[in-house]
């Protein structure tokens, strides 16, 4: 036996075969939007791969330092003291794996009145390895170029202090991990290490407001300087 419900639509009668017809009809329009919807974030995700031609990356963070501190210095009077540290970079890539630079970094630490900062700008060679449709990588970038170190040190009255300063042929070594954030976004984890090669500053000179010379020579001898810079930046690029 057959049965057969109706419902009344005005002048309309829809049949329980028909209603079972409609339900699985949206049951597949429902199932095939699903499947167009993941194919299309399937797509955007593969598309917002890291830069490949050139990129902008601005950043900041944490300064440490490993200093051996020499007699009446920043370092020796202050400890390794951390400070902050920001940064700039552009990259022109010549393969998806290796770029070509510039990278300016500078470094402040202070423990008032005494303050150090350092100013580093020099070319730089980046490779990287890719993975995950170019969407993540780990890169090593390594740069030479000028470093401009600076710090004034008071002393204990506060009203006489010393002015260092000296221009350096600095080394630079970065390790980063990269991933998209959008299409043209992507963030960058990064940890950099600054060197140089100090020597004796024979322009080293004691400064103050009355001119007062305490007739000591106050050419130093800096050595085994490092800093680590520890931070986050942002790469924009394509």
């Amino acid at each position: 036996m057959h049965i057969i419900t109706t419902q009344k639509e005005g002048n309309n009668l829809l049949t329980y075969s028909d209603l079972t017809m409609n339900n699985q009809c949206i049951k597949r329009l429902h199932l095939t939007l699903v499947i167009l919807s993941s194919l299309i974030a399937i797509n955007l995700h593969a598309q917002d791969y890291l830069p490949q031609n050139y990129s902008l990356i601005f950043g900041g963070g944490l300064a440490l330092s490993a200093v051996e501190g020499n007699k009446n210095d920043f370092f020796s009077k202050n400890g390794d003291r951390p400070g902050y540290a920001l940064m700039a970079e552009g990259r022109y890539y010549v393969t998806p794996n290796l770029a070509l630079g510039a990278q300016y970094d500078y470094l402040r630490a202070a423990h008032l009145p005494d303050k150090m900062h350092v100013h580093y700008i020099g070319p730089t060679v980046t490779l990287r390895t890719l993975w995950d449709n170019g969407n993540k990588s780990v890169c090593f970038a390594l740069g030479i170029g000028y470093m401009d170190y600076r710090e004034r040190v008071y002393q204990s009255d506060m009203d006489h202090g010393h002015l260092y300063q000296k221009s350096y042929c600095g080394i630079s070594f970065g390790l980063g991990y990269e991933f998209s954030i959008t299409k043209k976004m992507s963030g960058v984890l990064r940890l950099d290490m600054l060197t140089a090669d100090w020597v004796a500053n024979p322009d080293a000179r004691l400064f103050n407001t009355d001119d007062y010379d305490d007739g000591i020579d106050h050419s130093w001898f800096k050595n085994n300087i490092t800093f680590f810079n520890l931070g986050f930046a942002l790469q924009f690029g394509r």
